[in-house]
């Protein structure tokens, strides 16, 4: 009993050093993130995690419930839904025009379970920066060291427009790791000052260039934001867009901490049905019941390939303003937001429809591939129901 005592003490000794060593080094993020991710079962953050999280909310108005017009769940053949069971799917939501035609939940999750979105959130952000530039807050061709003092004192930073960071081609090297845990990323989803963790990070070559997805670039957007119309992010998308859209429920931003700082590129916590109205949304072109939201030619922009080289020197043309674009030729048409689990809205304009997707794992591909393979799927099973929908109606 003596060894297990002495080998129980030592071991706990061993584990405060460790702690006390991570946080002395700056490392504290990897304790804070522990209770989401390796204490909870999962090696990286799950759409579930919002009690782990401060939160700000982000308030509805005056709530527009969806039209529905609902097929039965066994509209898509065996095969699709083994396909959404596998991934681990907790909801599907298909609207052909302002109707709901189907929809389906599993895995204990309902039409009124809040869920991560991950990095849809910087399609969010993108909307923000577009509704200030409508009100003459911003210009997204000025420069960014016109709201950010601190890219005005090196000559590649002072290059540096708005429209580079939201096209991701600013040239600044944040690093996009997921898996490294001492890496920008992981400090900033589990840190605790995200705007002096991103303050050090300058345009390391000449702006404009090269192509390369970094979330730190979606941070500097909502820091923009909050210079330039004096709101945080939460605050700003209530006001322009969420309250605009006839949103069901509230939605909570994830926070760096108390009464912190938005993390811009992930952590917007919403309904299924309500994240599709931001497909709906950007699908009717910036308008909403017939109101503007944003502005048309900002949704055009946002869905205009970059069209510069990433570091593998092609092409880019599949992606906007923090929007992902299928390729050209891709019929039918369509964009989308995504988070990492496998989040996803899609718009596809030519056939009036919006998918939402959401659940716990993906179809992993290459890094920031044009179009993941389960992306594809969500698109031809939203497909198949409109014509099911179609020939019933």
């Amino acid at each position: 009993m003596k060894f297990i005592k002495r080998l129980l003490i030592s071991l706990m000794v061993i584990i405060l050093l460790a702690i006390t060593g991570l946080y002395i080094t700056g490392n504290g993020h990897i304790v804070n993130g522990l209770p989401s991710t390796y204490l909870s079962g999962n090696s990286k953050p799950d759409i579930d995690d919002m009690g782990f999280h401060d939160v700000r909310t982000v308030q509805a108005g005056e709530p527009m419930p969806w039209n529905e017009s609902l097929l039965a769940e066994d509209a898509l053949p065996s095969e699709d839904i083994d396909y959404m069971d596998d991934l681990e799917t907790t909801a599907f939501l298909v609207i052909k025009g302002d109707e709901i035609i189907y929809e389906r939940y599993a895995m204990g999750y309902n039409e009124s379970t809040l869920s991560n979105s991950f990095s849809m959130a910087k399609s969010f952000t993108s909307l923000c920066i577009g509704t200030a530039c409508d009100r003459g807050l911003i210009r997204e061709t000025e420069k960014v060291s016109k709201y950010l003092p601190r890219f005005a004192q090196d000559e590649q930073d002072r290059r540096l427009t708005v429209r580079q960071v939201l096209q991701m081609r600013s040239n600044i090297d944040f690093g996009e790791s997921y898996g490294d845990p001492f890496g920008y990323m992981a400090k900033a989803y589990f840190g605790d000052d995200l705007l002096e963790l991103t303050e050090p990070f300058h345009v390391s070559g000449y702006p404009g260039t090269l192509w390369k997805y970094e979330g730190g670039n979606t941070v500097i957007l909502s820091e923009i934001l909050t210079k330039a119309t004096n709101k945080n992010l939460s605050e700003w998308f209530s006001s322009t867009v969420w309250s605009q859209i006839g949103a069901e429920n509230d939605a909570y931003w994830n926070l760096d901490k108390e009464d912190g700082t938005e993390k811009a590129f992930s952590g917007f916590y919403a309904t299924a049905r309500d994240f599709a109205r931001i497909g709906k949304l950007m699908r009717d072109r910036g308008k909403w019941d017939g109101r503007k939201i944003v502005g048309f030619g900002w949704v055009e922009s946002s869905i205009t390939p970059v069209n510069v080289a990433n570091a593998e020197g092609d092409v880019v043309e599949h992606y906007g303003y923090q929007w992902w674009l299928a390729p050209q030729d891709n019929e039918p048409w369509h964009f989308s937001a995504r988070g990492m689990r496998g989040q996803y809205i899609i718009a596809v304009p030519s056939e009036d429809l919006v998918i939402v997707r959401l659940g716990h794992n993906r179809v992993e591909s290459e890094a920031n591939a044009t179009m993941t393979p389960d992306l594809s799927r969500w698109v031809e099973m939203g497909l198949k129901l409109k014509e099911q929908h179609a020939e019933r109606h």
